[in-house]
């Protein structure tokens, strides 16, 4: 099932005129697709059942898409013991869950889901502009709708201020005003990508890929480490220059991890290194390989930069 949905959101992507790279080649990994449109990126995850998603997953998710400004979306058939609505978004961790045709609705048709799911019941959002201009047309004071609504004068400005609302509550306002008054759910827009800090546990690490990140600081970088990634590390240099996506881990098929990260950049149009401490067999497209002791040269981010665009063009 898992493979399934993979391919119909990869074919759903291509219909729409994204480029897509997959990178179900790696585990762990916070997302299984990369794709981009103009200036609309998409990291999306895949899971047959969306209960799965782990916290840390999430999060780290969330900070990759933050940095490249990016939109993370999951994409499943179950909820824990339900199957997901079409139409309707599910939330796990702060993170949109939907189903496959509602993706495809999304994407394809360009027609937002209008409901999503939280404790309680179905629930949607409320155009306040359109609430208020339909009830002055048809003459009705705040109090008069809230007595024909059977709710308080408070909720109906509330309503009005753009407040959310049930399904059914919805759809009574819309009988009652003769307008539809649901607003589409942004599914670009729908996390909250707060402020993140510097994240540069380096537990999980060998001493020497520590140092590197250690060596990467000194020369004035903001790191962010991503565990679940293809990449270990995001640096970010300037508001001006593209984040970088970086591998770290000496791991046996290096060259293969490079290939991947170089695929991740390439969509999203960020640079891309790897740090090694021996020198590789062959080079990799998109991605620039830095020896560990070239950095010991490098005394800030404008230097690393131009370092990485000067072994590009070579």
């Amino acid at each position: 099932m898992y493979t399934a949905i993979v391919e119909s959101a990869l074919r759903i992507l291509c219909k729409a005129g994204y480029r897509v790279t997959d990178l179900i080649e790696t585990k762990p990994r916070c997302f299984d697709i990369v794709a981009r449109k103009e200036d609309t990126i998409l990291l999306i995850k895949v899971l047959y059942n969306a209960d799965s998603l782990k916290q840390e997953m999430a999060s780290d998710m969330k900070l990759v898409a933050k940095i490249l400004n990016a939109s993370p979306v999951v994409i499943g058939e179950k909820f824990k013991s339900d199957y997901l609505e079409r139409g309707v978004v599910y939330n796990r961790y702060g993170l949109p869950v939907i189903n496959t045709a509602t993706f495809y609705d999304f994407i394809v048709e360009g027609i937002p889901p209008m409901v999503y799911s939280a404790p309680g019941g179905y629930y949607v959002k409320l155009d306040s502009e359109k609430i208020k201009d339909a009830r002055e047309k048809k003459g009705l004071t705040i109090g008069t709708l809230a007595r024909m609504l059977g709710v308080s004068r408070r909720v109906v400005k509330k309503y009005e201020e753009g407040s959310d609302t049930s399904l059914e509550n919805a759809a009574k306002l819309e009988e009652l005003l003769g307008e539809y008054v649901v607003k589409g759910i942004d599914l670009l827009n729908f996390v909250e990508l707060e402020k993140i800090e510097n994240k540069e546990n380096t537990s999980n690490l060998e001493k020497s890929e520590a140092e590197i990140v250690e060596q990467l600081k000194e020369i004035g970088l903001n790191i962010y480490a991503v565990k679940h990634a293809p990449f270990d590390i995001v640096s970010e240099v300037s508001s001006e220059e593209k984040p970088i996506l970086t591998g770290i881990k000496q791991v046996r098929e290096i060259e293969k991890r490079a290939a991947l990260i170089g695929r991740v950049s390439e969509v999203v149009s960020a640079k891309a290194a790897y740090i090694v401490e021996k020198k590789v067999r062959k080079g990799v497209s998109s991605v620039v390989f830095l020896m560990k002791e070239e950095l010991s040269c490098v005394s800030s981010p404008k230097d690393l930069v131009s370092l990485i665009k000067e072994k590009y063009e070579n």
